[in-house]
Parts: C-alpha cells; sequence; structure tokens
C-alpha cells in the first residue's frame, strides 16, 4: 500500500527558495493583491451606474519570511549556525535603493520595490527573527518607456501636411473656375 507522502507533487517539485534581490530567506506566509482599477459613474436621474475599468492594478505583495540557526554550517547563507548573517544580507536587500528582484516559492520572479519592512527578533525565541515585507511591483518609468516627441516639429509637419493636401484638392477646382 502506498503511502500518501510518496506521491509526487508537480507543484512541490516547482518550488523556488525565497529571497529578494539574492538574499535568501525562509518563507512562512506570502499573498498577492492586485485586481482591476474601477471607476464608478452614478448619473443624476439614472438608476443604472456604469463601472469603467481604467486597466489592472498594481500589485502588492506581503510575505512574512524568516531567519533561523541551523544545526551545521553550509555554502548557503542562510542555512548558518548564526541566523544574523543571512538577516544582515536581507535587511541590506530591503533598504537599498530602487527596484529589486522578488523570488516566492511558488511565483515567477517579480521586480518590485520594497515599500517597509518590520524585524521582530524576541529573546526567548533566540536565533530567530520574523520578517513582515511589503513589496510592490515596479512597472515602468512612463518618462523613459514613452517615445521623446517632439510636438512642435509634429504639429509643424502635420500642418505641412495637411496644407499640402488642401493644394492637391482646390487645385483641380481653380483650374475649372478660370
Amino acid at each position: 500500500m502506498a503511502n500518501i507522502f510518496d506521491v509526487p507533487s508537480a507543484w512541490r517539485d516547482q518550488l523556488m527558495p525565497a529571497s529578494y534581490n539574492d538574499a535568501r530567506f525562509h518563507c512562512e506566509v506570502n499573498s498577492r493583491e492586485s485586481g482591476r482599477r474601477i471607476v464608478q459613474h452614478e448619473f443624476p436621474k439614472k438608476d443604472l451606474p456604469y463601472a469603467e475599468d481604467m486597466g489592472r492594478s498594481a500589485r502588492e505583495f506581503t510575505v512574512r519570511g524568516y531567519c533561523i540557526v541551523y544545526p551545521y554550517d553550509s555554502e548557503i547563507l542562510l542555512f548558518r549556525r548564526d541566523y544574523r548573517q543571512a538577516r544582515n544580507l536581507l535587511i541590506d536587500a530591503l533598504e537599498a535603493e530602487g527596484p529589486g528582484v522578488l523570488q516566492l516559492p511558488t511565483q515567477p520572479p517579480q521586480l518590485v520595490v520594497c515599500a517597509r519592512y518590520r524585524i521582530t527578533e524576541e529573546e526567548r525565541f533566540g536565533g530567530y527573527c520574523v520578517f513582515d515585507m511589503t513589496f510592490l511591483e515596479y512597472g515602468i518609468d512612463p518618462q523613459r518607456w514613452a517615445p521623446s516627441i517632439d510636438t512642435a516639429a509634429a504639429l509643424n509637419s502635420a500642418s505641412k501636411n495637411m496644407r499640402s493636401e488642401a493644394m492637391r484638392v482646390l487645385k483641380p477646382a481653380q483650374v475649372l473656375a478660370i
């Protein structure tokens, strides 16, 4: 008779180690929040509203992670007898300016910024610290993404094209009038 724990699980085989900018941590809980940006319009003397979809909301990730002592030292900083090394590396990554890559165990990597974090260490739980972290989707800077357009030149060019088209259309009419 097969044991239930002997049955392979596809999702377990694909679990990734949790990290932020290569600073690894154990992940206790993680959640992802998003949705649609909806503007609700209500009109005078109308019983039915109109819900306008303005696009996807930015994703927000809430993560509870921890660093803990390990019974022996390994090559991986997270698995050491002194948990403070992994703790300090994660603090440095969370406080660094700019975006970073957040890898959660069951989700693809995301480019995010750390909005805030809290670290909790209790004396009675020596060798253990908990991180409560909030990350926001980094997205794309609109000033770098949008192509730089010289609006004056574009308006001038459109004006010349319109004038040429008008002259082309009006020219046969002038010939007939003479």
